[in-house]
Order: structure tokens, then C-alpha cells, then sequence
């Protein structure tokens, strides 16, 4: 019992560090202003990771009696390889969206396989559950878009 729960407040620790990551990079995409119809996606995301990062690391806190002392160490964020890509290249809106897709659902399988621990409290499970449903509403948006646009083509009127 006390190693799985050692388990979730090391994969807490981390998606607080996930959310982080997130929320500068998207910041970082803000301020770049190199892809001006994604811009409105790009801020509507920062704000809404920098709530996600403050409220996670408020529960983590509640429910370990610590701070997190510093940002858990990743060896491979989820969105370093993406603001890498989106600055170092001229990409399509499509390949953006791509990229974008396959970033936020590793980003939720975090939470999932967080979700996943039985001795979770209720309280820190029940937010977990919100903000994915949020990324994953985001994500329904984000695949909605591509095959409006890029599967069935634009619609045509007679």
C-alpha cells in the first residue's frame, strides 16, 4: 500500500511537471507569433495549463502534506520535441494539427495511467477526471477540425 502510493505521488509530481512544460511551451508559441491562426489555441492553452499546474500542485500538497520541492525531472517532455518543431520549421496548419493531436493524448494517457491507481484519494481523482475530460474535449475539438478540414475537404454549396 505505501509503495503504490509512493507510485502516485511520484506520477503526480510528475504530470505537475508535465502541466509546466505545457504551459511554456505554449507561451513560448504565444509570444513567437509564428503561426497566427493557431495564436487563439495557443493562449487558450497556456491559461488553461497554468490553472491545471496551480491547482495540481495545490492537491499534491494537500494530500502529502509537501511542497513540491522543484519540478520533477523529465527526460523527454511531451512537448519538448513540439515547440522544437513548430520554431525550427515552417509547417502546414495540418501538420500542426497533427503534431498537436498526438501531443495532447500522450498528455492525457498521463492522467489516465494516474487515474489508473486504486488508492488515489477521491478528491485528487475526481480533479484528475475533470481536467482530462477538459484536454480531451480540447483533443475531440482539435480531430473535429482536421477532418472538417482536411478529410471531407471543404464544403461545397450549390
Amino acid at each position: 500500500m505505501e509503495r503504490e502510493r509512493t507510485s502516485w505521488e511520484n506520477a503526480l509530481s510528475e504530470l505537475v511537471a508535465e502541466t509546466h512544460a505545457c504551459q511554456r511551451m505554449y507561451g513560448t508559441l504565444v509570444q513567437s507569433d509564428r503561426y497566427p491562426t493557431w495564436l487563439s489555441y495557443f493562449k487558450k492553452r497556456h491559461f488553461e495549463e497554468v490553472d491545471f499546474e496551480k491547482i495540481l500542485t495545490d492537491e499534491y500538497y494537500a494530500v502529502t502534506e509537501r511542497k513540491i520541492a522543484r519540478m520533477a525531472h523529465i527526460e523527454h517532455p511531451i512537448f519538448e520535441s513540439l515547440e522544437n518543431q513548430l520554431l525550427e520549421k515552417n509547417l502546414s496548419d495540418k501538420e500542426i494539427n497533427l503534431l498537436i493531436t498526438s501531443k495532447e493524448e500522450a498528455l492525457i494517457l498521463k492522467y489516465q495511467n494516474l487515474l489508473a491507481f486504486g488508492s488515489l484519494p477521491k478528491t485528487t481523482s475526481a480533479l484528475l477526471q475533470s481536467q482530462a475530460e477538459d484536454l480531451n474535449s480540447t483533443l475531440q475539438n482539435l480531430r473535429m477540425d482536421y477532418n472538417t478540414k482536411y478529410k471531407s475537404g471543404p464544403i461545397k454549396s450549390q
